[in-house]
C-alpha cells in the first residue's frame, strides 16, 4: 500500500493531467525537449497528527507551474486551478482528504537562472488533511 503522501503525490499529478496540463513527476531534463507551459509535482511531506483513537496526517505538497516570458497568464492560471484542489474532498484508493486552503499559497517568481532566458515560475504550496 502507498504511503498518504504518495497517494496525494499520485492524485494531483493526475487531477493536473484531467486538466489538460503536461505534468512531470520531475524537472525534465533538456534532453526531454518539453514545451512550456508544464507542471512539474514535486516534494511532499507527512506531519503525523494523532488523536484519541486514530492517527491522522497533514500531507504538504509542492506543485511547480513553468512557462516561458511570454506565458505569466497561462502560469497564473494553471497555478491556481491546481491550488482549487483543495476547495473538495480527495479520494484515492486507499485514503480520503480534506485540501486545507487555509496554509497554502501560490507564489509567482521569475528566474533567470538560465542565461538569456526569462521564465515565469510559479510554486503551488498544497496542504491536505488525512480523514
Amino acid at each position: 500500500m502507498k504511503s498518504p503522501g504518495q497517494e496525494i503525490f499520485d492524485y494531483v499529478g493526475q487531477q493536473s493531467e484531467l486538466m489538460g496540463y503536461d505534468t512531470y513527476d520531475h524537472l525534465p531534463m533538456e534532453s526531454e525537449n518539453v514545451d512550456y507551459p508544464f507542471v512539474q509535482v514535486g516534494d511532499y511531506d507527512i506531519v503525523p497528527i494523532p488523536n484519541k483513537s486514530a492517527i491522522g496526517a497533514q500531507v504538504n505538497l509542492t506543485v511547480n507551474v513553468w512557462g516561458s516570458e511570454d506565458q505569466r497568464l497561462e502560469v497564473d492560471t494553471m497555478a491556481n486551478s491546481l491550488l482549487m484542489l483543495l476547495s473538495k474532498r480527495s479520494y484515492t484508493p486507499h485514503f480520503r482528504f480534506i485540501g486545507m486552503l487555509s496554509g497554502s499559497s501560490v507564489q509567482m517568481l521569475k528566474d533567470t537562472s538560465v542565461p538569456g532566458t526569462v521564465f515565469h515560475h510559479a510554486i503551488v504550496q498544497m496542504k491536505f488533511n488525512l480523514i
